[in-house]
């Protein structure tokens, strides 16, 4: 794949779509196009049961590999599957935003929340409802793709999304964004036409057209626990390319809380609670053997594995215990990467110190390690 890489540069409708959806945590482009050269071929098949906003899946097929996507959060799912097969008529998206708009009534625009009065202007606020409401995003391809853009551009800095001052990449609290924005002259949000705002994205987004599976195939990207969700294949994956949830660090409804709520997935204020982490470790590693069970089960004998995993003793113990357990008779490999300089999550405002992540490698029996991860070290 090196030699006849995707080009997704901004000019292609792969290079439009590729980026689609901001999230907390992901995997770089370059990194899985560089596993993807590595270690798959034309028409293989790479699995990602932890697939996020849809990486794995879309690179693998603007590159002519095979791919199979699940994720448990409902936000990501829906990034991954528009990316990978958006609705084809802009028009069509373009007119059902419309409609979205025309069929917002007066009292959508009614705050229910200091938060929602600060952080929304009535009209934004009353598309967003109606969106809720209206938009059958499990079932229908255009309007997964409107709910798509609708949380995509739902929160960003003032004058890039439809919200006041807010993170592009996730929601804090509503007690803090009050807090600041008071505090630094926001009290009010943008006046904006959520209809226009959104044409114009859509125009943007579309004005390469969509992009195209290089081999014919497009991504099956589920959403689910991959324990129950991850779909059936017609061939086992020569590839599993994922990164299971970190033990201890909180899961998708917190950074997420507010585009669930308009997506119709949770409540208009976050729901705060010890759930939201996985802070049991036996949960923890009954969650990983449940999911990574299933994912074996649609490999075979000479897949190879590649995990990136949280460096923190309790994640990388728990993960490597499964899959000693899962893989007895593949040869482990590990190359710590702490972070030295800036992380992708601070390129979304986050600059907090982190301890690293490790990248774990199983190899079957007389299969060789290449390129950059021969320097990988035998996992301890």
């Amino acid at each position: 794949m090196k030699s006849n890489r995707a080009d997704l540069s901004y000019s292609t409708a792969a290079g439009r779509w590729a980026r689609l959806g901001p999230y907390y945590a992901m995997f770089p482009i370059p990194f899985v196009e560089n596993i993807l050269g590595l270690y798959t071929k034309p028409r293989q098949m790479v699995m990602d049961p932890f697939c996020g906003r849809g990486t794995v899946p879309f690179i693998a097929m603007v590159n002519g590999i095979r791919a199979i996507g699940c994720d448990v959060n409902p936000v990501a799912w829906l990034y991954a599957k528009t990316k990978t097969d958006p609705h084809p008529s802009m028009e069509e998206v373009k007119f059902r935003i419309s409609q979205l708009q025309e069929a917002a009534e007066p009292d959508d625009g009614k705050a229910e929340s200091e938060f929602q009065k600060m952080a929304f202007c009535p009209s934004v606020l009353a598309f967003i409802k109606i969106a809720r409401k209206e938009l059958a995003w499990r079932t229908s391809s255009l309007d997964r793709t409107v709910a798509t853009l609708l949380i995509q551009h739902l929160h960003d800095k003032k004058g890039h999304g439809l919200s006041n001052q807010m993170r592009h990449s996730r929601a804090l609290s509503p007690r803090y964004c009050i807090e600041w924005w008071c505090r630094n002259g926001y009290s009010t949000p943008p006046e904006i036409d959520p209809q226009k705002f959104l044409h114009k994205r859509a125009d943007w987004r579309y004005a390469k057209g969509t992009p195209r599976p290089s081999g014919g195939e497009t991504p099956i990207v589920t959403l689910g626990d991959s324990a129950a969700a991850l779909p059936e294949t017609h061939a086992p994956a020569d590839l599993v390319l994922t990164s299971p949830p970190y033990s201890n660090v909180t899961n998708y409804r917190a950074d997420n809380w507010l585009r669930l709520w308009a997506l119709g997935e949770g409540p208009s204020l976050p729901d705060w609670n010890p759930e939201q982490k996985f802070a049991n470790p036996e949960a923890y590693r009954r969650m990983l053997r449940e999911c990574l069970t299933a994912t074996k089960e649609r490999t075979h004998p000479r897949t190879i594995w590649y995990i990136r995993s949280d460096a923190r003793l309790q994640t990388k113990k728990i993960i490597t215990a499964v899959m000693g357990e899962l893989l007895p008779d593949h040869r482990p490999y590990e190359n710590p990467a702490p972070y030295l300089g800036s992380t992708q999550t601070a390129l979304y405002g986050d600059h907090e110190p982190k301890p690293g992540e490790i990248d774990l490698l199983y190899m079957p029996p007389r299969r060789r390690r290449k390129g950059f991860t021969r320097q990988f070290s035998p996992a301890k």
